[in-house]
């Protein structure tokens, strides 16, 4: 059996979920595909997919074995780089981050990070998953909000307030909220996400506390840009990280509302796989994300 084809074999299956898709990204047939991922469970003795007619899932082992899997191929395209005068630092990161986020700050740069790095293949995911941490198979994640206790290495790149705003069109139509008691009678563009499809309410401070306000919706999404847009639009009062909407507000495109309320500071935190951050490409990576982006977070 040769050992690292059998390896890539499995590690794409588990990235595409098919094994006819990883058969197209590895360029070999279907059935080599499977006869390398067969030999491979014959050989460690265990089940690594639960296979159906519809999809094909990690089992419990095949999860435990992916990340060894991947650092093993990295290692040996890292070991093969090294030999190469003038190469670089080479292999793959996979970073995850909030769709908006990942559009704001992340892909205009991606041509920069790439001459810098030109033998890094950065597979960036970008979306709502739904739990803060369900970071699988990821080396990197971007997250907002407080980090649940992890053996993860963490860095808080700063922190960003969650702030309540409208265009001028829908002040001149509405008028703005007065309180939070106000704000409850105004339409708002919600945050939906798995845990609450209709909508989170607004998360406001008062009296030293953070308070639920349940504004009735007039558009729920689970894309900060798209709420951004939304609220650009006058649809109705948006809620948003101010690191994403500071350049509309600077250029009176958007107002700030209750900005006595606005004050929820959350941190703006980058975190790396514990078994992955120690690789070099992972390292260029998480310089480059800690070094050479402004995320537009509040004054330090």
């Amino acid at each position: 059996m040769d050992r690292l084809a059998a390896m890539e074999a499995f590690v794409t299956v588990a990235e595409a979920g098919s094994f006819t898709r990883a058969a197209l990204r590895l360029r070999i047939s279907t059935p080599m595909v499977t006869l390398h991922v067969r030999r491979l469970e014959e050989n460690l003795g265990v089940r690594l997919f639960n296979r159906s007619t519809r999809r094909v899932d990690l089992t419990a082992e095949g999860r435990h074995y992916l990340a060894y899997a991947r650092a093993a191929l990295d290692a040996v395209a890292t070991a093969d780089m090294a030999l190469r005068p003038g190469a670089g630092v080479a292999g793959r990161v996979r970073l995850d981050a909030p769709a908006s986020m990942g559009q704001a700050f992340i892909v205009p740069l991606l041509a920069e990070f790439q001459r810098l790095h030109p033998q890094i293949i950065l597979d960036l995911t970008l979306g709502d998953r739904g739990t803060f941490f369900r970071v699988d198979g990821f080396d990197l994640v971007i997250r907002v909000g407080d980090v649940p206790p992890t053996d993860w290495t963490t860095v808080t790149l700063g922190t960003t307030r969650l702030v309540c705003l409208a265009s001028p069109d829908y002040i001149a139509q509405h008028g703005q909220p007065a309180d939070a008691d106000d704000l409850a009678r105004h339409r708002a563009i919600l945050y939906a996400s798995v845990e609450a499809p209709g909508g989170n309410p607004l998360r406001l401070r008062q009296g030293g506390r953070t308070i639920r306000v349940r504004s009735p919706a007039a558009f729920t999404s689970n894309d900060g840009a798209a709420i951004l847009s939304a609220t650009l639009a006058g649809l109705g009062i948006g809620q948003t990280l101010e690191m994403l909407a500071r350049e509309h507000v600077e250029a009176g495109r958007l107002i700030p509302l209750l900005p006595e309320a606005s004050c929820l500071r959350l941190p703006v935190v980058l975190m790396g796989a514990p078994d992955r951050i120690a690789l070099p490409h992972v390292q260029a990576a998480l310089n480059f994300l800690t070094g050479r982006i402004a995320w537009n977070l509040d004054p330090a």
